[in-house]
């Protein structure tokens, strides 16, 4: 694996970012920084997740990984290619996909089949190469089943597990999940992080996942928490959850299992540190 100093697939170096906005009265402009100097490196391969609440800054962070947004200040380098200079930006877009909130907002096709090919023919790819390039892509994320379905018939979960595919089929070496799990009931949640964690392991993909959600960042590689713009807390997850006041301070919502386990551990009970999860709880009770 990359050494992360040396070669990091995401380089963030003193990366500021403003939005500006036009007032309706007197058309004068609102300028609003939604992050400060942020310093961040990102290994190939990795795990990352990106917390924060709402107004944080997560979602800028993640549109400056794929140049959708350019810094105001500082710069982004993915796999080496700056993020400013125009000539590479469909490039560094092949390279880290993305996924929306809103899975009907990335859907276009009227066939489940169509949809996942739909980006690799408009690249003018070989027909034989489409196919199959969308047979993997389908396969990788569980919905072969429903290759001939129309994408309004499909739940939520499904729907996303769709939008992973079209942009699975594209090759791509990073997936950044920008709170793709924000509109999913709690099963369908827990199916979609699994799916990326899988993806992670077996296919060797960095994942950035951008949530606000404390519980699908147990089984991150590193946790990254922004605040105001700025990064607040950075580590793995067993550093990041030993300070739970902290994290409440930061408007957090604690998970349950973790509550759990600091109340286990005050009361006596040897639980592991890295015991973060239901599974993980379940299995140090039981010893």
């Amino acid at each position: 694996m990359d050494d992360i100093h040396a070669n990091p697939f995401i380089d963030m170096q003193q990366v500021s970012y403003v939005y500006t906005r036009q007032q309706r009265k007197g058309h004068e402009e609102q300028r609003v920084q939604a992050l400060r100097a942020i310093n961040l490196s990102v290994r190939r391969g990795e795990y990352l997740v990106v917390l924060g609440h709402n107004g944080s800054g997560k979602s800028t962070l993640a549109r400056l990984c794929n140049a959708l947004l350019t810094p105001t200040s500082g710069r982004v380098l993915v796999a080496g290619m700056d993020t400013s200079d125009q000539t590479m930006q469909r490039a560094i877009r092949d390279k880290v996909g993305m996924i929306f909130q809103n899975p009907d907002n990335q859907i276009i096709a009227t066939v489940v089949e169509d949809d996942v090919a739909w980006a690799l023919t408009m690249r003018g790819l070989p027909t034989a190469l489409i196919r199959e390039r969308v047979e993997e892509a389908m396969e990788a994320v569980g919905i072969s089943d429903l290759r001939e379905r129309a994408p309004q018939q499909l739940s939520g979960g499904q729907k996303q597990r769709l939008a992973i595919a079209g942009v699975l089929a594209l090759r791509p070496q990073c997936i950044l999940a920008d709170e793709a799990t924000a509109q999913l009931d709690p099963l369908s949640r827990r199916e979609i992080v699994a799916l990326l964690h899988r993806l992670n392991r077996e296919l060797g993909l960095t994942v950035i996942q951008i949530t606000h959600l404390l519980e699908e960042a147990a089984l991150a590689a590193r946790i990254v928490i922004l605040q105001q713009g700025r990064i607040v807390m950075e580590g793995p997850p067993i550093d990041i959850f030993s300070d739970l006041e902290r994290l409440r301070r930061l408007k957090l919502a604690i998970p349950e299992p973790i509550e759990l386990a600091a109340r286990l551990r005050e009361a006596g009970f040897p639980l592991a540190p890295d015991a973060l999860t239901v599974e993980a709880l379940a299995r140090e009770m039981a010893h």
